[in-house]
């Protein structure tokens, strides 16, 4: 008898958690259609077009994002749905160019940064710190790139630019193709190396990679865990418990070589006055705005990916789209060529000042191909609904301008999927019969806007421009077709840029 109701008890048991388990599932699935329908239906942003999929359920969205398509489909949503958009419940996305005055520009509060769960930052650098620590080291790392400092710069950058030319010149001479991804990426770090730390990483001499190409590299696999991360934080602790001492550990590892490479800078200088950015920056020291070592250590880790992996990335667009369209590859070459006598003629200055075409062909590559192609986001502040491109947007809610969307609108630039550096020369920006005489150019900002702009705009102008022009004037250039697609790849914050495989023949004179 007691068997048979210890039985009976089992059953009832077995059947209550059953039932338990249901009533759980049931209200978890009826919360989740309770908050869709409140997003699409009665939210304060639901005047505001978008993916309905996207606004009910977020994680559609980031699912997009861990397979690298997200940034497309917001592009897609914006053809659709117009100026702006909803991309999440609380987030909105503009594609107008006043969007830049309203969310990043001077004359009102600042919108504070807005950061993804799952995503690191720290606030010690300048791109991510509040906001008045950045104008504290904004105001110690902008004479770093002044019009002086740039001067005193060229000649340590002409150095990696012509090691770059020696090293083509003997790949030349194979006559098989070339990953010029893996080229442009030695030289901008191997240069900015030289600025931050007076200490070359070897790439070009020894043509080998360096722990920032490696930790890019490492990032890029591991993105889409980290947004799955701040989507569930069940994944999160399971992350941390497979990976997490070894992420650290190589965290720590990083850390401690940026840290000696920054006080060997610092302390033990046996170049002085050579104008890289530390001599700049640290004559701040004894100021109100000076930077701390640990500031120091984090700014210089920023500095070499900022300003190498975006002017590597910009160079791989411009190469890739110029060789796409033969007719900008010819009349940009001949623009080179008959502008200077002598390789030695091309300076910064000159780059900039006889070669209107290559500056035309590097804006439009920035367009098409944007360095930053997706949304910077930043918070809406506490008070009243604040009026952003004629849209009224409630406190808290998560805006930016999205650079890949807004760059290839229609309602931005005529052709805009099209590679067509004319749109920028000073005959298309006068002339009102030209297609482009109404192409909105103040949406085009690849470096940000306002007192958060690129702080190393400037100096990636001058690399590019001088780096581009040394090539046209010494090579010819012609695709493998195994790269004939290259601009077909994903997006994980930074484009996944597979390798750009070209055939460099020496020029003939």
């Amino acid at each position: 008898m007691t068997g048979i109701l210890h039985e009976i008890a089992g059953k009832v048991s077995e059947y209550g958690f059953a039932h338990l388990a249901l009533t759980f599932v049931l209200l978890g699935a009826a919360y989740q259609c309770m908050c869709a329908l409140y997003n699409l239906y009665l939210h304060p942003l639901r005047h505001i077009p978008g993916p309905p999929l996207w606004i009910a359920f977020p994680v559609a969205r980031t699912l997009g994002m861990v397979r690298g398509e997200a940034d497309f489909q917001i592009r897609a949503a914006h053809d659709k749905y117009g100026e702006v958009i909803r991309i999440a419940p609380n987030q909105v996305s503009f594609i107008n160019p006043q969007a830049w005055k309203d969310i990043y520009g001077h004359g009102h509060a600042e919108f504070p940064k807005y950061f993804p769960k799952g995503i690191p930052h720290d606030p010690h650098k300048i791109i991510s710190a509040n906001a008045a620590d950045h104008f504290r080291f904004r105001r110690a790392m902008l004479p770093a790139f002044s019009d002086k400092a740039l001067a005193q710069q060229e000649p340590l950058i002409k150095v990696y630019v012509d090691l770059l030319m020696e090293r083509l010149r003997e790949v030349a001479e194979t006559g098989e193709s070339t990953n010029i991804v893996r080229w442009y990426n030695f030289t901008t770090f191997d240069l900015i190396a030289d600025l931050a730390f007076g200490t070359p990483l070897q790439g070009l001499a020894e043509r080998k990679s360096n722990v920032w190409l490696d930790n890019i590299a490492n990032l890029m696999r591991f993105m889409p865990v980290l947004v799955m991360i701040g989507m569930s934080p069940i994944i999160g602790l399971m992350f941390k418990l497979v990976a997490g001492s070894k992420l650290r550990n190589s965290q720590a590892n990083h850390h401690a070589m940026v840290a000696k490479l920054t006080n060997d800078r610092i302390y033990h200088r046996k170049q002085a006055d050579r104008g890289d950015f530390m001599d700049y920056i640290m004559r701040s020291r004894g100021q109100t705005h000076e930077l701390t070592d640990p500031e120091l250590i984090a700014n210089s880790d920023l500095l070499m990916v900022a300003g190498s992996e975006t002017t590597a990335t910009l160079l791989s667009g411009a190469t890739y789209w110029l060789l796409k369209t033969p007719h900008a590859l010819k009349r940009v070459t001949e623009e080179v060529r008959n502008a200077f006598t002598s390789e030695e003629e091309i300076t910064f200055h000159e780059a900039s000042a006889r070669l209107p075409y290559l500056l035309a062909c590097l804006e439009e590559a920035l367009r098409i191909f944007p360095p930053v192609p997706l949304v910077l986001s930043r918070t809406v502040p506490h008070g009243v609904p604040l009026t952003i491109a004629g849209t009224a947007v409630p406190e808290k809610t998560i805006v930016g301008v999205h650079h890949l969307s807004t760059y290839h609108s229609e309602l931005n630039f005529h052709r805009a999927r099209e590679f067509i550096p004319e749109r920028w020369l000073h005959e298309s920006t006068t002339n009102p019969a030209s297609p482009f005489y109404n192409d909105r150019r103040d949406a085009h900002r690849p470096f940000s806007f306002g007192p958060r702009d690129c702080i190393g705009r400037n100096l990636a102008y001058h690399e590019m421009r001088l780096i581009m022009a040394r090539l046209l004037w010494n090579f010819d250039f012609a695709l493998d077709p195994v790269s004939g697609n290259w601009h077909e790849q994903r997006i994980f914050a930074l484009w996944e840029k597979p390798p750009l495989q070209v055939y460099i023949k020496q020029r003939e004179i």
